[in-house]
């Protein structure tokens, strides 16, 4: 009687190349989901309430976005709440606690949007407005 072997085939080797993992980012989901929609708009409100988002710096843009998320996750749980159900009260103690930071961080007042023109703005209009 034959030996029997087992055979394994050889799997071909593919070169090596790592693997990164792929990051999310707010700006490639789709802008037509609820949540999406009530992230883009807190984050506008928020951005108008601050002088508008041409005064922002970059830090104050991310505050404002880590601000937006935790305030929906947080809506998210009181709605749960209000439902009847369940939730992790530490959780919902730590977005708290988050929210409150950030705000600090940003503001809890209105600042004044600067309406008034450049002198560059001011002197162009000017002489547009003289008769030729």
């Amino acid at each position: 009687m034959p030996d029997v072997v087992d055979f394994k085939p050889v799997r071909a080797r593919r070169p090596h190349r790592s693997v990164r993992p792929k990051l999310l980012s707010i700006n490639g989901l789709d802008r037509r989901t609820a949540a999406r929609k009530a992230f883009d708009g807190l984050v506008a409100e928020i951005e108008h309430d601050l002088g508008g988002s041409e005064q922002l710096s970059a830090i104050e843009k991310s505050l404002i976005q880590a601000y937006a998320g935790s305030a929906i996750l947080l809506d998210d749980l009181n709605a749960r709440v209000v439902l009847g159900q369940e939730i992790d009260v530490a959780t919902h103690a730590q977005i708290t606690s988050a929210l409150v930071r950030i705000a600090s961080r940003l503001g809890l007042q209105r600042r004044q949007r600067d309406v008034t023109p450049t002198v560059e703005q001011y002197l162009r209009r000017k002489r547009q407005e003289l008769p030729s």
